[in-house]
């Protein structure tokens, strides 16, 4: 553990874990989200970057309850619940063990309510026309 970590707020690190994503280090950038939302658990934009990192790491179950999380906490407005609603719909969609039926019932459901909000949103109609094929 660096000196002083105790000490940094939930912003600071969670600028150190967006310097950390944009580098690609994936693993390092879900540490700094994890001990910023030890300090702050509502902040869902740290939840959705969350999930996100374990999406870029195809840490399919850590996305979906990483993006739950977002949209269950008070913070999670109208643009970070359709990127948490996209990130967890990707998870349904991607996992291995999440084939089943209801899973892809999942996905069409989390991109339809997250279009509800952005109707013309040319990546959430991508994603809800992969699940339709």
């Amino acid at each position: 553990m660096e000196p002083y970590a105790h000490l940094k707020t939930a912003q600071e690190l969670r600028e150190e874990g967006n310097r950390e994503f944009k580098g690609g280090y994936y693993d390092a950038a879900a540490a700094k989200y994890r001990a910023a939302l030890r300090k702050d658990n509502n902040w869902a934009l740290l939840h959705c970057n969350l999930a996100l990192c374990f999406a870029k790491q195809e840490k399919w179950e850590e996305c979906v309850q990483a993006a739950t999380a977002c949209l269950a906490a008070p913070s999670c407005d109208a643009a970070t619940s359709r990127k948490a609603l996209l990130h967890r719909s990707r998870a349904y969609r991607a996992s291995p063990h999440r084939r089943a039926e209801a899973d892809l019932d999942h996905a069409r459901a989390d991109l339809e309510r997250a279009l509800e909000t952005d109707p013309a949103n040319k990546v959430l109609r991508r994603g809800l026309a992969r699940v339709l094929e």
